[in-house]
């Protein structure tokens, strides 16, 4: 009586389950609905970065076919070239007449590896980003302890007010 009686539990805990998650997974397929298309807005962008370290290789990174450099930089996903320009601690590099598609999103993405040997310092790169006569961004990301120098730094593309016809 003991053993029909587990098997009937078991029938219903599991046929209950079966049950569910076949109406569950059969109760409509979800609708594909199409993106909305974001505006892009060519710009001239010019980007100061100021370190406080002078980079250096990281001796910890994976060594890879494709090597990256000390440094690098992208700006919505896309890797800004900068491999030929020197960068030193407190000597602002300037990147000009940069063309880049901007949307209501964007972001640049730092990453620098300090001197092992000032492994107990804080260090930080300042950026501004500019457009014509606007700043888009000024910040600085920071690291202690020696660690990776690395960030984020999300902005919008604000209208200049001669374009801007919204009274």
């Amino acid at each position: 009586m003991r053993f029909l009686l587990c098997l009937v539990i078991w029938i219903v805990f599991v046929g209950g389950l079966y049950a569910y998650t076949e109406q569950r997974d059969s109760g409509g397929a979800p609708e594909r609905v199409a993106g909305l298309a974001e505006k892009k807005v060519q710009e001239r962008l010019s980007i100061e970065l100021t370190p406080t370290f002078s980079v250096e290789e990281d001796p910890f990174a994976l060594q890879t076919e494709q090597q990256t450099g000390p440094f690098e930089l992208r700006l919505n996903g896309m890797a800004v070239d900068i491999a030929d320009l020197p960068i030193s601690r407190g000597q602002t590099l300037f990147i000009r007449d940069l063309d880049a598609a901007l949307g209501e999103h964007n972001e640049v993405f730092i990453k620098a590896s300090p001197p092992v040997s000032e492994g107990s310092l804080t260090h930080g790169i300042r950026l501004r980003l500019l457009a014509q006569d606007r700043v888009l961004a000024d910040q600085t990301i920071w690291s202690s302890g020696g660690g990776l120098v690395s960030g984020t730094i999300p902005f919008g593309v604000r209208k200049s007010p001669e374009t801007d016809n919204d009274h």
